[in-house]
């Protein structure tokens, strides 16, 4: 919770303590400093943010927790209800905006789990899509019509350059090569070897 106001703090821990369903830990700091150490920490599951901290804003320390790359839930508290202030707050990242008179057990226990919910679901969207991604680049790689001569077997590339099977699949996936002879090419190759066998 960051909170420059002691009283609205110890409401606030009240709340959080009177929550059935999870057991919480509330850690209070009091300045947008203090706020800003915290924020590097990443050690949290969700962070209240008071929309009144002394000369700067709620707005103000969650545009440099986006900024900084914070992946975080924030939820913003207000003494007041600002329609603006809102809408500001849930397009600049806020997971929700509560205003203080409003606010109840019930409110706060489902505003905190539904953050920590919706954060783990984009967090599990954005590993699924990494995922697609990469199999993506897979398929891509590996699939198509591709040009072999039918003589030395290089293969044309997107270029039009003809290289070797080696150096096209190399450049085109993550496979490495190991050379040895196949038996057919070594009785090519070495037809005194293989006399008489």
């Amino acid at each position: 919770l960051v909170e420059d106001d002691e009283d609205d703090y110890m409401i606030t821990k009240t709340l959080i303590a009177e929550i059935k369903s999870w057991r919480g830990i509330l850690e209070w700091v009091s300045s947008y400093e203090e706020a800003l150490r915290k924020l590097k920490s990443d050690e949290y599951d969700v962070y209240l943010f008071d929309y009144r901290l002394g000369e700067k804003t709620g707005i103000d320390l969650l545009k440099e927790a986006i900024e900084s790359g914070c992946k975080v839930p924030i939820i913003l508290l207000t003494g007041q209800d600002d329609h603006d202030v809102d809408i500001e707050a849930m397009r600049l990242g806020a997971s929700d905006y509560l205003v203080k008179d409003e606010i109840n057990v019930q409110l706060i226990e489902r505003s905190i789990r539904y953050s920590i919910i919706q954060k783990e679901s984009e967090a599990e969207k954005d590993r699924l899509i990494e995922e697609l991604r990469q199999a993506m680049q897979r398929i891509k790689t590996l699939s198509g019509l591709i040009p072999i001569c039918a003589s030395c077997k290089k293969i044309r590339d997107d270029k039009g350059y003809w290289k070797q099977v080696e150096a096209y699949i190399q450049e085109h996936t993550e496979a490495e090569f190991s050379h040895g002879i196949c038996p057919d090419c070594a009785k090519r190759l070495y037809p005194n070897y293989y006399k008489g066998s």
